[in-house]
């Protein structure tokens, strides 16, 4: 078969960057799906593997180094940060590792949703990456007892901790989109432990979060603050944004107006998914666990109402 546009440069990517976790032939494969529904074969394939050149994938080995880095650069030192402002900005390195490590084994670390879900996935490679004990990892069930609230006039519950020693909480996802189900997942819970246990820290870590999502995890009724992600996702990495990152540089032929016309008329075939990814996220990216629904279902959309190869498959949530 006669080589298509970017075929050197998506193979050399899929060796060296994705690990070889993606296949040329899969690419191909998603390739063929732009048939020249709105413009020649040729140019929608044109568009759509530059497109795929320009994706942002993670493969396992980058997750893993991902993980790492969180833990080191926003868990870590924030309690010792805490620990030092407690003791008189003490620079002692012994002092602050003992004191460290009994903060840590008051730390309960939770996955966002249920324990069949990424979040609950990813905190098996956290543990293991950072060498931590196995006990400093629950859900909410493990962690938390409701009570009825007995306070005069309440009609509703509390949640309190099942074991008394412990004094934070760490919330654990690897996405935040538009933050709406984060929130709509833990809203209640949040509300009830504060209520209850206003002394206790509790904290949001996720690997990447839009800009938007991460000031709606931070409003007062959720983490006030508290939430924090490794790499923040600014308007620019919206694909079809006049600034968009992802096609700095591109051809002089490449027009998004056209990139966007293709989007709209294949999206088409998918009427039960948003075109632009969940929220209008407009995302060009995906893990080697999944990839979110926050990312152009062009790419991972798997065909049940319509023939569709995906590029990177998605895993949906079924929510029976």
């Amino acid at each position: 078969m006669p080589p298509l546009p970017y075929e050197n440069e998506l193979r050399t990517l899929a060796s060296h960057v994705w690990d070889e976790e993606v296949r040329w032939s899969e690419m191909r494969a998603w390739a063929e799906n732009f048939s020249g529904c709105i413009f020649s074969a040729e140019m929608e394939k044109q568009y759509a593997l530059l497109a795929l050149s320009r994706f942002m994938y993670f493969s396992k080995r980058l997750v893993r180094e991902m993980l790492k880095s969180l833990y080191r650069d926003h868990f870590r030192p924030t309690v010792i940060q805490r620990i030092r402002r407690n003791h008189k900005d003490t620079k002692d390195i012994s002092f602050l590792n003992k004191v460290f490590d009994l903060e840590l084994n008051s730390t309960r670390f939770l996955g966002v949703g249920n324990p069949s879900e990424s979040g609950a996935h990813l905190l098996y490679y956290f543990r293991q990456v950072n060498y931590l004990p196995k006990n400093l990892f629950s859900d909410i069930a493990a962690a938390f007892a409701p009570q009825v609230d007995r306070t005069p006039g309440s009609k509703g519950f509390t949640f309190v901790p099942r074991d008394s020693s412990v004094t934070r909480y760490v919330f654990f996802d690897d996405m935040v989109g538009s933050g709406e189900q984060a929130s709509r997942y833990l809203g209640s819970y949040l509300g009830n432990i504060k209520k209850s246990n206003p002394a206790i820290d509790i904290k949001y870590m996720c690997l990447f979060s839009t800009a938007a999502g991460l000031k709606k995890l931070n409003q007062p009724h959720l983490f006030d603050g508290n939430a924090t992600c490794l790499f923040e996702l600014d308007d620019t990495y919206k694909c079809l944004a006049p600034n968009s990152r992802y096609f700095l540089g591109a051809p002089a032929w490449f027009d998004i107006n056209k990139f966007k016309d293709i989007i709209d008329k294949y999206a088409e075939k998918m009427p039960e998914h948003e075109a632009y990814g969940y929220g209008g996220c407009q995302l060009m990216l995906g893990f080697s666990h999944n990839t979110p629904d926050n990312t152009l279902p062009l790419f991972w959309y798997s065909g049940r109402e319509e023939p569709w190869n995906p590029a990177f498959l998605r895993y949906d949530k079924q929510y029976g």
